[in-house]
């Protein structure tokens, strides 16, 4: 049984046991117990209304940490997969993604996730503006390191596959992950 159902339970028994040595007399003391009855378990019902819709938020949060954290490692081994191949428009498709993707880490609720959730979208979160700086500093084909730009990316990939496997979705190994979202907008395209 959950909490509340054993609170509940205890509540009727306790109002039982004071109904059998002080039971009402009147008319009035009969409609004040009612009365009393009915607001605890009106108190009760909005209790466990309250927790269960923080649960309901809690493991939305956890989704969308996790959500992000999956997104962060496909668009860094794209981008450090484009880095290799020092192919520019893979790299600023990638970039823009990546912008998207932080977006969608800023939307997840911070007071919502536990310890380890906060840690992982905070860390990915300074991961993700730190990688947006590096590929700012060479805006122009000619100027970029190629080799250190891979690096980059290459390096933070351990860091975010760590949390991944941490939060419970290890990254996919077998077969291309899958920028979530993407896929539905390209079907779209695909149909006109």
């Amino acid at each position: 049984m959950n909490h509340p159902v054993i609170v509940a339970l205890a509540a009727l028994v306790g109002l039982g046991m004071v109904l059998w040595v002080a039971p009402p007399f009147s008319a009035f003391e009969w409609a004040a117990w009612v009365q009393a009855t009915g607001v605890l378990m009106a108190l009760m019902w909005g209790a466990q209304l309250q927790r269960e819709a923080a649960l309901r938020s809690g493991r939305q949060a956890g989704h969308i940490a996790a959500l992000f954290a999956s997104n962060m490692h496909w668009v860094f081994r794209e981008l450090a997969d484009a880095c290799a191949h020092r192919n520019p428009a893979d790299f600023t498709v990638h970039r823009r993604i990546l912008e998207e993707i932080l977006a969608q880490g800023r939307e997840a609720s911070l007071q919502q996730l536990d310890g380890r959730g906060l840690a992982m979208v905070t860390s990915l979160r300074t991961l993700a503006v730190e990688a947006l700086e590096v590929m700012v500093a060479s805006p122009h084909e000619e100027d970029r390191d190629w080799a250190a730009l891979q690096e980059h990316f290459a390096r933070r990939l351990p860091s975010i596959a760590a949390w991944l496997s941490a939060a419970g979705h290890p990254p996919e190994h077998s077969g291309p992950t899958d920028y979530h979202g993407l896929r539905t907008s390209m079907d779209q395209l695909e149909r006109r």
